[in-house]
């Protein structure tokens, strides 16, 4: 499958499809809280401050930087088999560049797509810990979603792919300190995206048989061939977003703790605490818990329990910086984590049992009267600061009305967050 096969399928999303258009603004808010969680971030901050002095604020920086800053949240949506998270790149990436509704939704609907095409390609949850699927992919979706933003024609936004995987293996290693090159070479590929969108409208020709069979296999040994399968124009409706800021690993086991919670449960008066996961989830669940390093703190679901059962505000805690109750840290030490070859499901389920007096119960989940998007995303927005919420609630109000600006407005906000001028205690 060459470069234009694949392309030509991205290019038959319609753009004015009100079904679409409605999921693509979900993601363009979504991301953009997030974004205004990271920007109030120390880390978030400090990655930001670096694009604008690399960039003097121009709007393809700052597009990186948003992306950087977007992932580094680990509260971005993301699509669980594959572990694509193509909202950090798409979003930003198509916000700086169109200029009416159909082409914005459009552009982020391809970016989806590929980007879950080829992390799906290089072998998923497979392909971890030696390739990252969702950096591999991240230049692809820029350069798609920056292309198509642009309206470049059929063959320039293949060039734009090809020139913007060239290079590319989805191999970070395991970069420590702070800020972190994790979140860095986030940013470096949308850039790399972005610019390679650029030279293809500048005439810039790269090879349309770069995506072969032996290179994708030369990317990570659990990688396959590239196939028109693998390639889904709806991919959107299948990237999910995060309530907390979670490992995605984790999510559905925090979900049924507190539905426990909700039902009476008294996480001082249990006796035990058990959480089944399926096999692959459960190694990152169940890492060390290193309460100096945010990421670990975020991956350990025996914290992410206390968190939810002693300081529930703090599961929307993008910043991890305050030190944690001791009733969370006790809390943590008790959680045993199983893996269940029984839990089945691309959306890793999971399953808890509680023991209180000798009686057990347990909490499932997902469940069919989950929490919608909708109602998650509403959640992540009143976490924010009032005044950003409802910055956030403004735009989100004129995408579902279709305003003729709202795409203006969405980029503009975008813009506003990742500026210097921005109160950083507005947007924590």
């Amino acid at each position: 499958m060459n470069a234009r096969d694949l392309v030509s399928i991205l290019l038959a999303i319609d753009g004015g499809d009100r079904k679409l258009r409605d999921l693509v603004y979900l993601h363009t808010v979504d991301a953009l809280a997030c974004l205004a969680a990271g920007a109030g971030a120390i880390e978030g901050s400090s990655l930001l401050a670096f694009y604008r002095e690399i960039g003097a604020g121009d709007p393809v920086s700052s597009a990186a930087g948003a992306s950087a800053v977007i992932r580094f949240t680990e509260w971005d949506a993301i699509h669980v088999p594959s572990c694509a998270t193509p909202d950090a790149m798409a979003v930003p990436a198509a916000l700086i560049f169109a200029q009416d509704h159909a082409a914005y939704v459009k552009a982020v609907t391809a970016g989806h797509a590929v980007g879950v095409a080829l992390s799906e390609a290089v072998g998923g949850v497979s392909a971890l810990p030696e390739t990252w699927p969702g950096l591999f992919a991240a230049p692809a979706v820029a350069a798609v979603s920056a292309a198509i933003a642009l309206g470049l024609s059929d063959e320039q936004v293949a060039q734009a792919l090809v020139l913007s995987m060239v290079g590319s293996s989805g191999r970070n290693g395991r970069p420590s300190g702070m800020p972190s090159a994790r979140w860095l070479v986030i940013g470096e590929a949308t850039l790399k995206g972005i610019r390679a969108a650029l030279a293809a409208k500048a005439g810039i020709k790269g090879d349309l048989e770069l995506l072969s069979p032996g290179w994708m296999k030369g990317q990570a040994a659990a990688a396959v061939a590239l196939e028109p399968g693998h390639v889904d124009p709806l991919a959107i409706a299948r990237v999910g977003m995060k309530p907390f800021v979670s490992a995605r690993q984790g999510v559905n086991a925090i979900q049924a703790f507190r539905h426990l919670l909700e039902k009476g449960v008294d996480p001082d008066a249990l006796d035990g605490i058990e959480v089944f996961l399926p096999p692959v989830a459960a190694p990152v669940a169940s890492r060390p818990l290193v309460p100096e390093d945010r990421l670990s703190t975020i991956a350990h679901l025996g914290l992410q329990l206390g968190i939810a059962a002693f300081e529930p505000a703090r599961l929307m805690d993008v910043d991890r910086a305050r030190p944690f109750n001791v009733e969370v840290l006790a809390f943590a030490k008790r959680v045993a984590i199983t893996a269940d070859d029984t839990l089945v499901g691309e959306g890793w389920p999971a399953r808890v049992v509680v023991t209180e007096k000798g009686q057990t119960r347990e909490g499932i989940w997902p469940q069919a009267d989950g929490e919608d998007a909708q109602t998650m995303l509403g959640g992540k927005i009143e976490s924010l600061p009032a005044k950003t919420a409802r910055q956030l609630q403004r735009v989100e109000a004129a995408l579902a009305d279709a305003d003729a600006a709202a795409v203006q407005e969405a980029r503009s906000l975008l813009m506003k967050l990742t500026d210097a001028s921005f109160p950083r205690s507005e947007a924590a």
